[in-house]
């Protein structure tokens, strides 16, 4: 083996073990930054809990939806005409709070 030919073949062989060190460093780099992220429990948490509060919110919406759909139709007027007068639904409460309290002022009475 003559010194020319090492030089030209370690060439090569150089220029391929670069190639590999390089590879093996953005391998290691992947498995360095995926067990970082393994460990970072904090955030892993925050990650968690954001997926549970979207999840009772689906979970919420949707129940308000049957909720909706299962209200007997003279509820939904008389919610609608509640909204519409607000002024006369106080007005009944105030009356039914006076007259129950009136119930129990003559109930201490007797």
């Amino acid at each position: 083996m003559s010194h020319e030919t090492t030089r030209t073949g370690g060439a090569g062989e150089r220029e391929q073990l670069v190639a590999g060190i390089e590879q093996n460093r953005q391998e290691l780099a992947k498995t360095v930054q995926a067990l970082a992220a393994k460990v970072d429990v904090p955030k892993r948490v925050r990650g968690s809990a954001a997926r549970m509060r979207e999840r009772a919110r689906e979970k919420v919406t949707a129940s308000l939806g049957r909720a909706e759909e299962n209200i007997p139709e003279p509820a939904r007027q008389a919610a609608d005409a509640a909204g519409r007068r607000p002024a006369l639904v106080y007005g009944a409460a105030g009356l039914c709070a006076a007259a129950a309290l009136l119930a129990l002022s003559r109930r201490k009475r007797s």
